[in-house]
């Protein structure tokens, strides 16, 4: 019996549930760092002007329900009830598809998370029917389950670096292949980076696809007039990114609905401050940056932050996934912030790096490091502290469970 990739399996999925995405006005954006960022300017943007938008961005935060989202200016999440019903909706027509696929010679294999959420998002969208819908993709590009739309308004692709490495290739040439999967026949393409090599790949794959190519890299710069909710230089070409996107759409925006959309667009847990209440200490804030070039970009935000705010004592709380390079991370962290004191907080997750191990890597960068076997170990000794902050990093599902932690508190 032969084998095939997910994204057959995903497309025999939504064959048997109707293919719900079939009629989307979609904008598609990949990438490995930026593209949830990006995702919520342009859905922002969208929304300032009028237009409906469904939400389709991954992983959540802290609440599932976060990844499936209709902004007509509610920002409302889909409620856990029919989230539930939707997967169990998937779930139902999951023998079919199977014998579907026996009957031709296909192996089935095994049905991922994310692949129910994407279908169960697909459904949702299709009863809501927004007049727009932003979808992130999860993992990748050409194999991913969001690749499942034929024919998008804009293919968008932001920093590409090296990240689920076993799953894409470990070079950049090839992760950016894998990007450059969603590229499809005559829709346009824009483009984040600003790496020649990278740059050269998605150019030549637009081309061979007819598909016009717009470089963001040419003109982030007269993006910075305009104020962003999100901290951080990289988010100026994020910004850039969303309004090129809906630009090569072919959306009709007005200048006031960029400059409000662009002020309004906030995501969680990217560099989200807490607490700033004047006198209040220490401050929390969580990022979750997740690979070395999200913590190089981090380390330059909160160099930033430190200097104009005089913070002098900082905690930086790191936990990541084993399948992450640690080694790097821990380099950048401590090389590029200055007199900072450092612990290690183990993750509620299957795939949580020893904190014990985190620890040696950073006392072999020279620093001390305290250990906390869990999140909640680590806050509860940091709210008390006599820092001025408390910065935690390194995954996504540490910045989640810290911020759920403070948010019980407050």
């Amino acid at each position: 019996m032969a084998s095939f990739d997910g994204l057959e399996r995903m497309k025999a999925l939504l064959a048997a549930l109707g293919d719900p995405e079939a009629g989307f006005r979609a904008i598609h954006i990949a990438g490995t760092n930026g593209k949830g960022s990006t995702a919520v300017m342009t859905a922002s943007i969208l929304e300032e002007a009028g237009y409906s938008v469904g939400l389709f961005t991954s992983p959540h935060l802290e609440d599932e329900c976060e990844r499936v989202q209709i902004w007509d200016g509610t920002h409302r999440m889909i409620e856990q009830a029919e989230l539930d019903s939707l997967k169990e909706r998937v779930y139902s027509v999951e023998e079919d598809v199977k014998k579907t696929l026996h009957n031709a010679g296909l192996e089935y294999g095994k049905l991922t998370v994310f692949e129910v959420y994407t279908a169960a998002a697909y459904l949702y969208f299709a009863k809501e029917q927004p007049d727009y819908v932003v979808l992130e993709t999860g993992l990748g590009g050409r194999l991913d389950s969001t690749n499942t739309l034929e024919k998008p308004l804009v293919s968008v692709i932001t920093q590409v670096g090296l990240d689920h490495t076993a799953q894409l290739g470990n070079t950049i040439f090839k992760i950016a292949r894998e990007k450059a999967g969603i590229i499809k026949p005559g829709v346009p393409v824009v483009s984040q980076t600003g790496d020649m090599n990278t740059k050269n790949i998605f150019r030549r794959v637009a081309a061979e696809n007819g598909s016009k190519f717009i470089d963001v890299s040419e003109v982030a710069d007269s993006y910075r007039k305009y104020e962003l909710a999100m901290k951080g230089g990289h988010q100026t070409r994020n910004a850039a990114t969303a309004v090129e996107a809906i630009k090569a759409a072919g959306i009709e925006v007005s200048e006031e609905a960029i400059e409000n959309g662009l002020a309004n667009a906030w995501l969680p847990g990217r560099f989200e401050i807490l607490n700033d209440e004047p006198g209040e200490e220490p401050v929390f804030i969580i990022d979750g940056a997740h690979n070395p070039d999200a913590i190089s970009e981090l380390v330059k935000t909160y160099e930033a932050f430190s200097r104009t705010n005089k913070i002098k004592r900082t905690l930086v709380i790191f936990g990541c996934m084993k399948d992450k390079n640690s080694v790097r991370m821990v380099q950048l962290l401590t090389g590029g912030l200055k007199g900072c004191s450092y612990a290690a907080a183990a993750v509620d997750y299957e795939r949580a790096e020893d904190p014990e191990r985190i620890g040696e890597l950073i006392a072999g960068c020279g620093h001390g490091c305290m250990v906390f076997e869990s999140t909640r170990e680590a806050y509860e000794y940091a709210k008390d502290s006599a820092f001025q902050c408390i910065l935690t990093t390194g995954s996504i599902y540490l910045a989640g469970e810290m911020r759920t932690l403070f948010m019980k508190d407050h």
